[in-house]
């Protein structure tokens, strides 16, 4: 049996999915094939249910909670640690209502939060 697992190629996802990318744990008569995209895709695709298996973000989580069960493993948000926004100068969150912002996708956790 073939599952496809979707995931970024980020340093975080990579570490998450290690393991089983380099065949250090015992998978039985299960097949695994990593399929690296950046997490808008990913979660646009989790929309559509095309990956058994895939990351994705927790804006994303909200509309296929039906489809998709959490695993209890693997986060890839925290305090002090992210979505984060970051500028060449000092701003306060009121000055960035006058500011485009480029974010990583709209069905991202960082343009739920920029948003809330």
């Amino acid at each position: 049996m073939k599952i496809h697992v979707g995931h970024s190629p980020d340093a975080d996802d990579a570490f998450m999915f290690y393991a089983l990318a380099h065949h250090k744990i015992d998978t039985a008569e299960m097949e695994f094939e990593h399929v690296l995209r950046d997490i808008e895709t990913l979660n646009r695709w989790a929309l559509e249910k095309k990956l058994e298996v895939t990351a994705l973000s927790v804006h994303t989580y909200a509309h296929v909670s039906k489809d998709y069960a959490l695993l209890p493993h693997g986060a890839s948000i925290g305090e002090k640690y992210g979505p984060i926004v970051v500028a060449l100068q000092n701003i306060t969150p009121q000055d960035l209502k006058r500011k485009k912002i480029a974010v990583p996708g709209e069905l991202t956790t960082a343009f739920l939060t920029l948003r809330l």
